[in-house]
């Protein structure tokens, strides 16, 4: 009887384990990293959700204090799940500057609700076709899911006119899913909804975000040899900049960055080993552009990066602990050094004033670098 009863939690767990397993399809490690943590905690409540399913219904052969550790663990995971949810949607919608405080705000309700698990009891309920939990642990458990749900939920309308489209048709739906699912639940909890409610998240996630079969068109607009977006890809993203941004002041900033000595290492050592720089660049930008909406490499040197409403400060951080990055890479003939301009102001459509300032302080950065460095300069 038992095992009829989680015939839906095993449904949900292979599809959350077939979802998993396309993780080799993303190009951008960042949306899978963010995905694979929220469908591996879904897929642990999913388990956990059975495992519970299974023993509430055999009361009288588990006993009480195993009963409650399993439930205990089951909304932890519950709660794990719906804060990196938490953490997905506040970097999508908080200032790069706050999202380290948000992120350690958001670990103050998970936080009160393992002191509670150890205080509060549970209770378990005969229900229609199926006993369940019940009790102030379980209400507890509830409640901090909704708080981490509506918080969700306000940021994403609060931000939602500088939301990706694809990415607000992913947040909005879900959240206010999961809103309806975890009311339902407390309402009814023989329904055992939350299983599906959380697998339905990753399916909106993975449909809308990280759709394998977009990642195949995607790859025109991927670099190869350095692991960055093309000139393809930059120039798509301009025309989408001019379409989203027609009516709307939003800041916009640019990076222009590039590489000093790429000709001189290509004449003295090859090809093969200017390509092993151009990938060392690429992957110092990766790491050290945190807050850039993307990174592109638009010629042989060039390289151009995107930020969307920039914190100024924040950016000029980052370029410095590229640079410092730069002087500590030691898997070249010669230095690594990247000549970079920046600058951001109100993004005008169709126009390149922002791109061309850029172009001309990375110039003047170009040329002060080769002033002190001649041996970068191709002769």
């Amino acid at each position: 009887m038992a095992l009829l009863i989680v015939r839906e939690e095993v449904v949900c767990m292979v599809v959350l384990i077939f979802l998993i397993s396309y993780k080799h399809f993303y190009h951008d490690k960042k949306v899978e990293d963010d995905f694979m943590k929220i469908a591996l905690l879904a897929l642990a409540h999913v388990v956990f959700d059975m495992i519970t399913v299974i023993t509430v219904n055999k009361i009288d052969d588990v006993p009480p204090m195993i009963n409650k550790v399993l439930h205990m663990i089951y909304y932890y995971f519950s709660l794990l799940f719906i804060m990196e949810f938490y953490n997905y949607v506040v970097k999508l919608t908080v200032a790069h500057s706050l999202v380290k405080k948000m992120r350690y705000i958001g670990y103050i309700p998970l936080s009160v609700f393992m002191i509670l698990s150890y205080i509060l009891p549970v209770e378990y309920v005969e229900g229609n076709g199926t006993n369940y939990s019940y009790g102030p642990l379980v209400f507890s458990g509830y409640g901090i899911f909704a708080v981490y749900c509506s918080v969700c939920l306000v940021l994403a309308i609060s931000k939602r006119n500088t939301l990706d489209f694809r990415v607000r048709l992913a947040i909005l739906p879900t959240t206010v899913m999961m809103v309806i699912l975890v009311t339902i639940q407390a309402i009814i909890p023989e329904l055992l909804m939350t299983g599906a409610g959380v697998t339905i998240v990753c399916i909106g996630l993975f449909v809308t975000i990280n759709n394998p079969v977009e990642a195949y068109i995607a790859q025109a607009y991927w670099d190869e040899a350095s692991g960055v977006r093309n000139k393809n890809g930059f120039r798509k993203q301009l025309e989408h900049m001019n379409q989203k941004y027609a009516n709307k002041q939003v800041r916009v900033g640019f990076i222009v960055g590039d590489m000093n000595g790429l000709k001189v290492i290509n004449d003295r050592y090859g090809h093969e080993e200017g390509d092993k720089l151009i990938k060392a660049a690429a992957s110092v930008m990766l790491a050290n552009f945190k807050s850039a909406y993307q990174i592109y490499r638009i010629g042989g040197d060039e390289f151009a990066v995107i930020y969307i409403s920039p914190d100024d400060n924040v950016v000029q951080q980052e370029i410095e602990k590229m640079r410092i990055a730069c002087e500590k890479y030691k898997g070249s003939p010669i230095a690594l050094s990247i000549a970079v301009g920046y600058a951001s102001d109100i993004y005008v459509p169709e126009s390149m004033d922002i791109y061309n300032k850029a172009d001309e302080l990375m110039y003047e950065n170009k040329a002060e670098i080769k002033s002190k460095h001649p041996e970068l300069c191709a002769r």
